[in-house]
């Protein structure tokens, strides 16, 4: 008897995985986003009606607010675990697609926000060009189809001449404070991170295993980050180039200040320079475009499924 007791008590604490479900939820039931730091995260759309939340199993225990009625929109909430599904819903009040839910095991508490998209997004620290020096941190480039989306390219190596001179994290400012996002663990590699912190009290920075140039991609709603290695040097200019690892094998061709590309289906053609700023942007199979003077571009094609980048110097 005493072993069936335990076993019901883990079941019932069992709380690896939530769900997010009722009315409000598209499909009736939704799973949270697991975060290293016992938080789950639900961000998308929500409709107007009743949620609960819930954890995995045959033994449900529901996060019942303290407070009868109280919206999931709040400024954090404790609550308690219950049985009691009816008494353990959250108040949807309108229909919105940037709800961002954190639920927070440690302290036991449940904060709701209509998420407002970031107007900046920099990259600052040791590793890169800027340092830490304040009002010149280096600006990420708003993705025009992804309000919340930003992307960076530029080059990250140890520089002995500032502090940290291996570390970097992202503001959403160009100064210090109130926005500031870091990795859950002090010098996580940004090639194996995944997901971000934003705020949090302890100043953890992200750390490069090697030198280089890196894209970066950050979602400030979704709370992640995707970083690729383009390599440590910058590729001369050089004639047609077929791009064997997409499976549409576009050409990409250099002529002078012109960018060429031939695709047998439609792609989307993006052209940065190394500090972010979008330069041209356009969709098709026969594309060209002219840059405006010499200089280090990256270039991005992409297609479903599909995103690979080239650094290109233009003479």
């Amino acid at each position: 008897m005493l072993i069936i007791l335990v076993s019901l008590s883990s079941a019932a604490q069992d709380m690896s995985r939530l769900f997010a479900v009722g009315s409000a939820v598209p499909g009736g039931i939704q799973e949270l986003t697991p975060f290293p730091n016992k938080q789950f995260k639900y961000t998308g759309t929500l409709y107007q009606g009743t949620l609960a939340i819930r954890n995995q199993g045959s033994i449900k225990r529901y996060l019942k607010p303290t407070y009868e009625d109280s919206y999931v929109v709040n400024n954090t909430l404790p609550y308690t675990l219950s049985s009691d599904s009816a008494a353990s819903q959250w108040v949807v009040p309108v229909t919105e697609d940037i709800y961002r839910i954190t639920v927070d095991l440690n302290a036991k508490t449940l904060h709701g926000e209509l998420f407002t998209a970031w107007n900046e997004l920099f990259i600052v620290g040791g590793a890169t060009e800027c340092g830490w020096v304040t009002y010149t941190f280096l600006p990420f480039t708003r993705d025009p189809d992804e309000v919340c989306a930003w992307d960076w390219t530029g080059e990250l190596k140890e520089r002995p001449e500032y502090g940290e001179p291996r570390r970097f994290k992202f503001n959403g400012q160009n100064a210090w404070e109130p926005k500031v996002l870091h990795p859950f663990t002090s010098d996580e590699d940004v090639l194996k991170s995944t997901q971000i912190l934003t705020g949090g009290t302890i100043d953890h920075k992200w750390s490069i295993t090697k030198e280089g140039f890196y894209h970066i991609r950050v979602d400030v709603f979704r709370e992640t980050v995707r970083a690729e290695y383009l390599g440590a040097t910058m590729p001369g200019q050089g004639d047609a180039t077929a791009l064997q690892d997409l499976s549409v094998q576009p050409v990409l061709s250099i002529r002078n200040r012109e960018v060429l590309l031939q695709c047998s289906q439609p792609v989307k053609l993006t052209v940065s320079n190394l500090s972010g700023v979008l330069l041209t942007s356009a969709t098709g199979t026969d594309l060209r475009t002219v840059l405006p003077s010499s200089g280090i571009y990256l270039v991005r094609i992409q297609a479903p499924g599909i995103s690979v980048s080239r650094k290109i110097v233009i003479k």
